[in-house]
């Protein structure tokens, strides 16, 4: 059986689950077990029924938490050097330097938004 390519929606709903799962669970009490079952409860929420079981999940969060890193240091380096530079034009370089660093276009700026920006708010309230 071939693989299903993951979907924009369903990227977006795993780091929402994501997101939803860290709030549930105290830090060094996420066992990869429980906290990957919130996770899954989470994305069947926002999706529905659907195929996508525990496994392909972790491993499509891991590469796409690892996208978003990457993207998140490029991001970080072009705001600090680039002075009076728009959050837009951060972005826009910060998309133009992923693509010559990584040899392919960096796909998941929502996932990246929801991400950051959310686990920002978590650490900071």
């Amino acid at each position: 059986m071939a693989a299903v390519a993951w979907t924009e929606e369903e990227d977006i709903a795993l780091c929402e689950s994501w997101v939803g799962a860290l709030s549930h669970h105290t830090p060094g009490r996420r066992s990869s077990g429980p906290f990957c079952r919130t996770i899954r409860q989470h994305f069947q929420a926002y999706i529905g029924e659907n195929n996508r079981t525990v496994d392909p999940l972790s491993s499509r969060f891991r590469r796409t938490r690892l996208d978003c890193e990457r993207f998140e240091t490029i991001h970080t380096a072009v705001e600090h050097e680039g002075g009076d530079l728009e959050e837009d034009d951060i972005i826009q370089v910060a998309l133009i330097n992923f693509r010559h660093e990584q040899h392919r276009e960096f796909t998941l700026r929502s996932a990246w938004e929801i991400i950051y920006f959310s686990v920002m708010y978590l650490f900071i309230y």
